[in-house]
């Protein structure tokens, strides 16, 4: 991987104090045991000097070592707004960093916890990039400098979520030596096709707020990252650079997912399991919400089981877990949860269902004439943010057994914006109960109205990448633009992200397909926006016959309980 200043493009960084920075405090105190350290100065292969907070056990040596590595603050707590609806309980202790391991509860068990400031982030001296080579390369520094510690016992483990998930990926893939386990709950493991071009379209609030409330705190320059995603948007050297190297990967990885994450997290994390080169590797798959999760105590026992083993060489049972966990939602934190022997889960078989636009129906066999649904993408909703309002096509598919669905889905569309050289589409998957309502999912890890997934597709992109698509998991080439013929309709092979789900006989798949946005939140919002889209005309949407549009759902065997490790 390559990086120089040339790829970046900077801008001067916000100061300090305006992102509630307390300002550069040196110190040393012991509180209730653990000794805690402020601002302590690390110095980087080339010179540059980037700060940390310690808290370890106060007089102890031999002490395996935690890092939380992102660009939140070492010193910011859980912003108002995302922990009024986050649901954790017990509540974290107040100063809790934002999304990293509690220092009270892991110092109480033995452990140091180091909390970082990437390079030109807060104080730490340097220029800010992110996700990048450079922030992989300090991180491995990082790891390197707290594993030779005179306290430390040489082996160090990384957990969080989210950005501190992923820089787990960044920096275990350069194999740091002293770096024994990781813990990345809840990250991306593609930027380009998961957060910043959804099927090719330009993601707007998540990466707003990204790059504008949350990050970009500093001394020096920071990398203006909405102007890189209009520079680059087509996969390019840019973004090739940026590739997470997740086959390089070898320390043991212990995963959580949630599919309470769509649009965010979900994907990035099931890849970056299935993907790593890892030969001790676990996941785990729930449908909670991300931080209720990672701070539940049961979890964080687990979460301490896992390192105990690797950082302690304590006998904590591994071998009794699951290689993967998963929970099939039925409603909010409802569901059974089954043992399993990999992800997708054994006994899956992606079975077709066919649009059908005469009846509005997903049915088993293909419908025997052809039809069409359309709307109009074009008309402006009366709502104050833009979302599809009642422009859309709807399909429903109702189980008459138990049925379990989880891993990938599919969509071949067969559709066309006449007159137009592109569109936009939009897809959801909801569960509809026997009494018509729809049944409201964990969004992210504050909202409580999500759909069951999310999929994209720019019809521009349709290109398939012929190395990573596969008939169950489609994945676009992003590498150049096709405009859509002057007449007739074009397949769209369009990625749904892998869901779990637990169907009773009578309830309903509703499958909604539209030219915007589904389902859209008020701007202050951390989740999904696309507000710049490529429609000029009517989505007209083709089934049957020559046009067959086909959804492909990833249903779970009754019969393949033996296969599985638990049952």
């Amino acid at each position: 991987m390559s990086d120089t200043p040339a790829q970046h493009i900077f801008s001067s960084a916000k100061p300090p104090e305006s992102g509630g920075y307390p300002g550069f405090r040196p110190a040393s105190w012991v509180e209730d045991g653990m000794r805690c350290e402020r601002d302590v100065g690390v110095q980087m292969r080339d010179g540059t000097t980037i700060y940390v907070d310690i808290c370890r056990p106060e007089g102890g040596g031999d002490i395996p070592v935690l890092l939380a590595y992102g660009p939140y603050g070492k010193h910011n707590g859980f912003p108002p707004i995302l922990a009024a609806g986050a649901d954790i309980d017990p509540p974290v202790p107040e100063g809790t960093r934002f999304e990293a391991p509690v220092a009270p509860y892991w110092v109480g068990h033995g452990y140091a916890v180091v909390y970082a400031d990437p390079r030109g982030t807060w104080w730490s001296e340097g220029d800010a990039t992110y996700l990048s080579p450079q922030e992989a390369q300090d991180g491995h520094d990082l790891v390197e400098w707290a594993g030779t510690q005179p306290w430390s016992n040489g082996k160090v483990g990384m957990s969080g979520v989210s950005y501190l998930a992923m820089t787990q990926y960044t920096v275990a893939a350069t194999r740091p030596p002293h770096l024994a386990a990781i813990n990345p709950c809840e990250g991306i493991s593609d930027a380009y096709r998961e957060s910043m071009f959804q099927g090719g379209i330009l993601e707007t609030q998540f990466s707003g707020h990204l790059t504008g409330a949350l990050t970009g705190y500093g001394r020096g320059k920071t990398e203006d990252v909405f102007s890189e995603l209009l520079a680059h948007p087509l996969l390019d050297d840019y973004w090739d650079a940026r590739a997470f190297q997740l086959e390089k990967i070898e320390v043991p990885a212990y995963f959580v997912c949630s599919m309470g994450n769509h649009g965010t997290h979900t994907r990035g994390t099931l890849e970056a399991y299935r993907r790593v080169g890892s030969e001790r590797k676990w996941l785990d798959v729930h449908g909670r919400k991300e931080w209720r999760y990672y701070y539940a105590p049961e979890n964080v026992e687990r979460q301490r089981a896992f390192f105990d083993h690797f950082l302690k060489g304590v006998d904590s049972n591994l071998s009794s877990w699951p290689a993967v966990r998963v929970e099939y939602r039925d409603r909010t934190e409802t569901g059974p949860v089954r043992d399993d022997v990999s992800w997708p889960p054994a006994g899956v078989r992606h079975t077709p269902f066919h649009l059908d636009a005469a009846t509005s129906q997903l049915t088993p066999a293909a419908p025997k004439s052809p039809a069409t649904a359309q709307y109009d993408p074009t008309r402006s909703p009366t709502e104050p943010y833009r979302h599809a309002g009642d422009q859309k096509a709807v399909f429903n598919l109702t189980f008459d057994k138990t049925t379990d669905l989880a891993g990938p889905v599919a969509l071949a569309l067969w559709a066309e914006s006449p007159g137009a050289a592109d569109m936009d589409v939009f897809v959801t998957l909801d569960k509809v109960d026997t009494s018509g309502n729809r049944v409201p999912y964990p969004l992210v890890a504050y909202l409580d109205d999500g759909p069951l997934a999310y999929g994209w597709m720019r019809a521009s992109r349709r290109e398939l990448d012929p190395d990573l698509s596969t008939p169950e998991q489609p994945v676009q080439a992003h590498r150049r633009d096709l405009p859509l013929p002057e007449a007739g309709p074009v397949r769209l092979d369009i990625e749904i992200w892998p869901i779990t789900a637990h169907f009773h006989p009578g309830e309903t798949l509703r499958l909604t397909i539209a030219g915007a946005d589904i389902y859209r939140w008020p701007a202050e919002h951390l989740v999904n926006g696309h507000d710049f889209l490529n429609n000029t005309a009517r989505h007209v949407l083709h089934t049957g016959t020559e046009h067959d549009s086909v959804l492909r759902l990833p249903i779970i065997d009754a019969g393949a309980e033996d296969q599985r490790a638990g049952g």
